[in-house]
């Protein structure tokens, strides 16, 4: 499902216009980027949780070039499911 499925769904359940749905789908995502970029953590109930891991820095070994190249650390971000959502997924 892409973003205009998505944004869909949510005209078709919710009542709202297109254009709102869009706009809140927007803002939602634009949040959680914030709060990722500020190190916070995002718990949505009944969903899971957006984080982020750093990934520590790690020396790899390129088979094409036969260098060493180094890998700085660095953080991505990660969700982890919350239990509801594991549930309703196994059903």
């Amino acid at each position: 499902m892409n973003k205009n499925e998505f944004v869909d769904k949510v005209y078709t359940k919710s009542g709202l216009t297109k254009k709102d749905c869009k706009l809140c789908l927007d803002v939602i995502v634009e949040v959680i980027k914030e709060a990722l970029k500020n190190g916070e953590s995002v718990t949505l109930s009944n969903f899971g949780r957006f984080s982020l891991s750093e990934i520590k820095a790690k020396s790899m070994y390129d088979f094409k070039t036969k260098e060493t190249t180094y890998l700085q650390a660095r953080k991505t971000p990660k969700f982890k499911p919350s239990e509801n959502l594991k549930q309703t997924l196994r059903q």
